[in-house]
């Protein structure tokens, strides 16, 4: 798979805030995409040693959206999504990570 279509964005949630300090750190990756795609991807793009990958496909959740009340509630479904875990070498970093920690540092 091509390294430009497998990352699709970073996640900046407090789980992968929290596990940034252990050099582990979480992308939205192709639903498609393997673990080798996504170590390649992340060397290539970042330029960094990946050490070890472990991914997930978390379900999209459902929610029920109103409507007018002859027509009744429709339930909704957001599309399942692939998350990447990725653990790279010692003191080495992603750029969107290190702009989290710097902001939380800023803001104590």
């Amino acid at each position: 798979m091509r390294s430009d279509l497998v990352i699709l964005g970073s996640i900046l949630s407090e789980k992968a805030v929290t596990l940034s300090a252990q050099n582990v750190f979480a992308l939205k990756v192709a639903k498609k995409a393997t673990k080798a795609d996504v170590a390649k991807a992340v060397k290539t793009v970042f330029g960094v040693d990946v050490l070890d990958v472990n991914t997930a496909i978390f379900r999209g959740r459902t929610a029920r959206k109103a409507r007018s009340k002859s027509a009744g509630p429709v339930t909704v479904k957001a599309p399942n999504y692939k998350k990447a875990f990725v653990r790279l070498k010692e003191g080495q970093t992603l750029p969107v990570a290190g702009l989290v920690s710097t902001e939380t540092e800023q803001s104590k």
